[in-house]
């Protein structure tokens, strides 16, 4: 059959089809883990509208705050799948020889870009709080367009990334929604009382999808292997990190997406956390906020496993040399600096966002950091196992040992919530000097420590 120049018939609904079949209803057992996790989102959706309808029964102001949270989880849910730990590029559905113009083929990514599991459960929740709710149709429907606003943004800046218009005047038009809608959640959020529907309201949901059908029209055409920069293949294409050292150039192309979410989660759980303690003038959120101000996050996700991140320059030198001095220089020239910058951020985050009663705790800081650095070289050296898949949101808690990450929030949460300063010293001390254990194997090149960590840096 034939079609039009710049067409390939009605292709769309195949790739659709094929797409919703692949993710809603996978082969195997995928069939039953999407019911069961359909059932939970609509079970929390008929949740939702029960708390809704009985709404009088809450205290003033719940109301407004539980549906500024739903859409501000939306949001962030959106862009954290989207752009940690590393964002998704937008990419051509269609092959370049095939007859479709980069207007349409964009167009189609955007629509095969709205399929995701993700996004299908948490519109999937919104309808069963309508349905279960229907006198609340303007907020719920006001969240079903936080939905798709969400989505549109975050394809809206992905297209312009991948096309490389780093300074085209669409990304700051997108990025200024995106603060848009940071202000809007953030300030009803902190605030007594939610701001009303204003501009800025409209400026958060209704600026992405005008901008999103701007940008399809204009950049559309440019969707084209042609006009679109080739994808960079490893993390160390930028300038700045090919002056970095070999070492520091495997270790950041292994475990930069790992320690870049621990970051961005120690932020956020340290901003809100001094939100909440300016506003309510209490000790409620002091239980989050170790889990973010000392520096263990980066450990639980790489390194208390160092040497699995780095296996295949581990083995060939365990192979060729043994455990050497090297190895230990190599675990401290990457894992200090790492651990500097956390209690930075820590340190600047505690200065900058909480109340001057709460300073005496940077005294933790440097009080933490021996022990964290005896247990990730423990870890390392007698539980390493090999990291050789991507880094993900599900692969993150496997990446090292359970026990050592287990161990390591235990001594954190200790140093944190013990009154008396001489145990946390005498603690801190104890667990700091079992690293001679750890430190005289690897100086002694110990014969059964080195084919113990031969052996699982290499099994498959």
């Amino acid at each position: 059959m034939a079609h039009r120049n710049g067409t390939l018939g009605h292709f769309l609904p195949y790739l659709l089809g094929r797409q919703l079949r692949t993710v809603f209803w996978p082969d195997g057992a995928g069939q039953m883990a999407t019911l069961l996790l359909g059932g939970l989102s609509a079970l929390y959706g008929v949740g939702l509208g029960y708390f809704l309808n009985h709404a009088g029964m809450m205290p003033a102001g719940t109301l407004p705050k539980m549906l500024l949270g739903v859409n501000a989880m939306l949001f962030i849910t959106a862009l954290l799948a989207d752009f940690l730990p590393s964002y998704r590029p937008v990419q051509r559905p269609l092959p370049e020889p095939l007859p479709v113009s980069g207007r349409l083929n964009a167009c189609t990514a955007f629509v095969l870009d709205l399929v995701s599991v993700r996004r299908g459960l948490l519109l999937l929740f919104l309808v069963a709080a309508l349905l279960a709710a229907p006198a609340y149709w303007r907020p719920l429907g006001l969240s079903v367009g936080v939905w798709l606003s969400a989505a549109v943004l975050s394809f809206n800046l992905r297209l312009l990334l991948s096309m490389g218009r780093w300074r085209h005047p669409l990304l700051w038009l997108n990025l200024a929604c995106l603060g848009a809608a940071a202000l809007w959640l953030g300030s009803g959020l902190a605030l007594p009382q939610p701001l009303p529907a204003t501009a800025l309201t409209v400026l958060a949901v209704l600026g992405p999808l005008v901008l999103g059908a701007a940008g399809l029209h204009q950049l559309g055409p440019y969707f084209t292997a042609r006009h679109m920069p080739e994808p960079a293949d490893t993390a160390t294409d930028n300038r700045w990190l090919a002056r970095l050292s070999p070492e520091w150039k495997l270790y950041l192309r292994k475990a930069w997406p790992a320690l870049l979410m621990g970051l961005v989660f120690k932020t956020l759980i340290l901003v809100g956390c001094g939100f909440l303690m300016r506003r309510n003038q209490d000790e409620s959120a002091k239980t989050f906020f170790y889990l973010a101000f000392l520096p263990f996050i980066n450990f639980t996700y790489v390194n208390n496993n160092l040497f699995g991140y780095r296996w295949a320059a581990t083995a060939d030198e365990v192979e060729r040399l043994g455990l050497t001095p090297r190895l230990l220089g190599v675990y401290l020239r990457l894992v200090v600096p790492v651990l500097l910058l956390d209690c930075l951020l820590s340190a600047g985050l505690l200065l900058a966002l909480y109340p001057a009663r709460l300073w005496p705790l940077l005294w933790l800081l440097p009080l933490t950091a021996p022990p964290l650095l005896a247990l990730g070289l423990w870890g390392s050296l007698f539980k390493a196992k090999p990291v050789r898949k991507n880094i993900d949101f599900n692969s993150l808690r496997n990446n090292a040992s359970t026990l050592m990450n287990i161990l390591t929030i235990v001594v954190a949460a200790a140093l944190y919530f013990m009154p008396w300063w001489w145990a946390r010293l005498a603690l801190a001390a104890v667990v700091t000097l079992s690293a001679a254990v750890p430190v005289h194997r690897l100086l002694r090149n110990h014969g059964p420590t080195r084919r113990r960590l031969w052996r699982a840096i290499t099994q498959a």
